[in-house]
This record gives structure tokens, C-alpha cells and sequence, in this order.
């Protein structure tokens, strides 16, 4: 700084603006590599993130084809108790067919 009355040449003008230009980038140098870590730690805890919902729908998409395989299982163990009902019902209607077909035969 000067006083008043006094006057600075240019070289020490020039040199006192060399030195605060030296500080401003120093300034940003400090600021780029803040900004560059929380970056690098906001897309790390974005990947954590990521990888975490990954694991949570791949438990999900396994759980929901176990209900599916065991669903298709109850169905297909009920479609078949409906057919052995089906054909036993068959069977005893036409056996009652010819039961009622005999009797009258004989009758």
C-alpha cells in the first residue's frame, strides 16, 4: 500500500499484481479441487445408491418368479384334481349308463 504522497513505479504495480493474480489462482486451484472431490464423492455415493436398488429389484424379481413358480405349481396340482374329478364323475355317470341299460335288459 502507499501513503498518501507517494507514488509506486510501475514494476511494483506490476509485482503487486503478479502476487494477487498468483493468490486468485491459488484461490481457484483450492476451489476446482473442493468442487472435484465432492464430485467424486457425490458420484460414489450415487453408485452406492445405485447398486443398492440393483440389489433390492434383483431380490424382488426373485421372490416374485418363486411366488410365480410356486403359483403355477398350486394351479396345475388343482387343474389336476379337477380332472381326476371330471373323468371320475365321467366314469360313473356311463357306468350308471349301463347299469340303468342292464337293469332294463333283465327287467
Amino acid at each position: 500500500m502507499t501513503t498518501p504522497g507517494e507514488t509506486l513505479t510501475e514494476g511494483t504495480r506490476l509485482t503487486s499484481l503478479e502476487t494477487q493474480m498468483q493468490a486468485v489462482q491459488d484461490g481457484q486451484r483450492q476451489i476446482l479441487g473442493r468442487l472435484d472431490t465432492m464430485q467424486q464423492e457425490a458420484t460414489a455415493r450415487f453408485d452406492a445408491m445405485q447398486r443398492d436398488a440393483n440389489a433390492r429389484f434383483d431380490a424382488m424379481n426373485a421372490r416374485f418368479d418363486a411366488l410365480q413358480r410356486e403359483t403355477t405349481a398350486r394351479f396345475d396340482a388343482i387343474n389336476a384334481r379337477f380332472d381326476r374329478l371330471f373323468y371320475t364323475i365321467l366314469g360313473l355317470g356311463i357306468a350308471s349308463l349301463g347299469t340303468i341299460i342292464a337293469l332294463e335288459r333283465i327287467f
